[in-house]
């Protein structure tokens, strides 16, 4: 049995390759198409288009991957089942399920090898082409989300830290400020301003509609204020510098920033279902080739690939779009973060293991 798993593994890393390298290749042609102009404008040079695609390749890659295990196994579960090698294989007492676990096998390590990759490589690659497009490409217009800063904080001297959840840097405005006074772990000192205004003449930032709070040993003592004037060593300009988002950040660091945003009293469901969605994403490896399997088998010799690439891939949309609204629902607030965005993998994975079992063995 090694000798044919071996076998079954080489035919279907082949068409995992060749189709991830396709689907790399229509990324940067329709890239390049949709950007050239860009770089046109910009006056970059070959040397740095190509060091702007080579940060881009990890990202490409990483979303490749699904949709690459599926195809595969719709490839080769296909061409099995039309020259009657599948036949052959469950005549000699090979069941589908041993025939099957190879490919669950090399689907559980793709998911960790994409888990893996994501952190060590696609997100730093991600900071440098943030990085290259700010320096290099200064002419392409700032988008809103650009412009919305969210959940920023700025670490202050004598323990301070001062924390938006959204400000807008064109007009200064924003909503949600707080400023906290942390000594040992703990908050002894707290504002929290439901809008914050930076003043450019005087440099000084505008808190409205304040609560102000003093902890002591057993006691507190509480203040409203309708506004208050505070002269703080941090500007918009360290905006720039202080935005964070989710896809900027490692496992690691989302989640210590999750922590610190909580013993600051900051909302932080939109991180959490982040931090979910992205192992809910990375799972998706092992439960396309878990549905792809009994996919593909159920399928007559006589009908060839169209109708299991078809329903394939419709397949995997259905998947991302169940992912996507359970992450819209998470941010909203609407479900748990973690239950929003895993809900979509169990329901896969149910769905999966329903089709093995009725599948002709």
């Amino acid at each position: 049995m090694k000798q044919l798993d071996r076998y079954m593994l080489r035919q279907y890393l082949r068409s995992f390759f060749f189709i991830m390298l396709t689907f790399i290749c229509i990324f940067l042609l329709v890239d390049l198409v949709q950007k050239i102009a860009q770089f046109l404008d910009n006056n970059l040079s070959f040397a740095e288009v190509a060091h702007y695609y080579g940060l881009m390749i990890p990202w490409m890659l990483h979303w490749c991957f699904p949709v690459s295990a599926l195809l595969a196994v719709v490839f080769f579960f296909g061409q099995t089942n039309k020259f009657n090698e599948l036949t052959a294989m469950k005549v000699s007492g090979l069941s589908l399920y041993r025939l099957a676990l190879p490919f669950l096998i090399f689907g559980v390590l793709l998911s960790l090898f994409s888990f893996f990759f994501e952190d060590l490589v696609v997100v730093p690659a991600q900071q440098e082409v943030t990085e290259f497009i700010e320096n290099n490409m200064k002419l392409t217009e700032k988008s809103n989300e650009q412009k919305i800063h969210r959940q920023v904080y700025f670490q202050l001297p004598d323990h301070y830290i001062f924390t938006i959840q959204r400000y807008n840097i064109t007009n200064g405005r924003g909503r949600g400020a707080g400023l906290h006074k942390v000594i040992d772990g703990k908050i002894v000192e707290r504002l929290d301003a439901d809008h914050v205004q930076w003043r450019e003449a005087d440099e000084t930032w505008m808190l409205q509609k304040v609560q102000k709070r003093l902890f002591g040993e057993d006691s507190e003592v509480f203040s409203k204020h309708d506004t208050l004037i505070l002269t703080l060593d941090v500007s918009p300009r360290e905006l720039r510098q202080k935005s964070v988002r989710p896809e900027d950040m490692t496992f690691g660091q989302l989640r210590g920033f999750i922590d610190r945003s909580r013993q600051l009293g900051m909302e932080t469901k939109r991180w959490e279902t982040n931090l979910y969605f992205r192992t809910a994403m990375n799972f998706s490896c092992f439960i396309v080739i878990l549905i792809g399997i009994p996919l593909v088998t159920f399928q007559r010799r006589s009908r060839g690939y169209g109708g299991g690439v078809a329903a394939s891939l419709l397949l995997l949309f259905s998947f991302y779009v169940m992912l996507t609204f359970g992450k819209v629902l998470g941010i909203a607030g609407e479900a748990a973060p973690f239950w929003a965005v895993w809900t979509p993998n169990l329901f896969f994975i149910l769905t999966g293991v329903l089709m093995l079992l009725f599948v002709k063995k």
